[in-house]
């Protein structure tokens, strides 16, 4: 994958797996679409093409507190656009989808609850491979199965924040800071004048948070505000706050962000190996 800036674009290409690009116009156009309603600012797709991908560059700032809940509240709008089933792909994509290099399957319209779905298409799959590479030994396996029998049997469900009114939510799927860029209020003038903002009417601070690089699908919105803490996002605390002045999350959320970071962990140790794995089945010992 190349990516290369042209003067105020980006330029992103893909040639072993060209389809990469257009999946990624569609999620992004999926996730832009709450904006109107106050959703998050998600970086404009300009052009698609075979193989390549044009979105508006983005000037770079700096997270602040202010800014930090403020991209929480407009995040809960976001997600609130909402999705029909979890595992649902963004609309005009019929094929299985990406997370990084790794394969992330997209569902049928099913009526499963978020916990079978975690498990059967987000962990499992990623599981054996991971024991081919070494990355998770056969003990740890065994671990993370006894996880995923207690997700299938519904025993970490829990609701939606407050906000959503679909089965599922409308999220990101990648959500780990690399993906949210912040850019000066000023420059942001291509966004709706809605977005940002949630439901205050109140002036957005100097500087917002802007979406990029989605593996965009129906899910629980908890997994997108877990993944945020893997890597160390700045202002955490205060995306959490703002994001719970518009939509409150269920009770004992804080308990279930290591089971919402399970995902994005695998992948690491399917990917990078290393202490991924290790990482992985450490997180995992917590709900075995």
């Amino acid at each position: 994958m190349g990516i290369e800036r042209r003067g105020n674009t980006y330029r992103k290409t893909d040639s072993t797996q060209p389809s990469g690009v257009e999946l990624e116009g569609l999620a992004l156009q999926w996730l832009a679409d709450p904006m109107v309603s106050g959703g998050a600012h998600v970086v404009p797709v300009l052009e698609v093409e075979p193989g390549i991908l044009i979105t508006r560059a983005i000037p770079s700032g700096r997270c602040t507190p202010a800014a930090a809940e403020w991209f929480g509240r407009a995040l809960a709008l976001t997600h609130a656009g909402g999705a029909d089933y979890f595992g649902q792909a963004p609309p005009g994509w019929e094929h299985d989808g990406w997370m990084g290099r790794a394969v992330m399957s997209y569902a049928q319209p099913s009526n499963r609850e978020w916990g079978e779905f975690y498990a059967e298409d987000r962990l499992l799959p990623n599981l054996g491979p991971c024991v081919d590479n070494r990355s998770i030994s056969p003990g740890g396996a065994r671990v993370i199965e006894r996880v995923c029998e207690h997700l299938r049997d519904g025993d970490f469900n829990s609701a939606q924040p407050s906000r959503i009114e679909s089965p599922a939510a409308r999220i990101h799927g990648d959500l780990w800071n690399g993906n949210v860029l912040w850019a000066p209020t000023d420059t942001v003038d291509w966004a709706p004048s809605t977005a940002g903002h949630g439901t205050s009417e109140a002036p957005l601070p100097n500087t917002v948070g802007i979406l990029i690089d989605p593996a965009a699908c129906g899910g629980h919105a908890e997994t997108d505000l877990a993944t945020l803490g893997v890597f160390g996002q700045s202002h955490l605390d205060r995306i959490y706050a703002g994001y719970q002045s518009e939509s409150p999350l269920d009770s004992g959320w804080q308990e279930r962000i290591g089971l919402h970071q399970l995902y994005i962990l695998i992948i690491h140790a399917l990917l990078f190996g290393g202490g991924y794995g290790d990482e992985t089945v450490s997180v995992a010992k917590k709900y075995a």
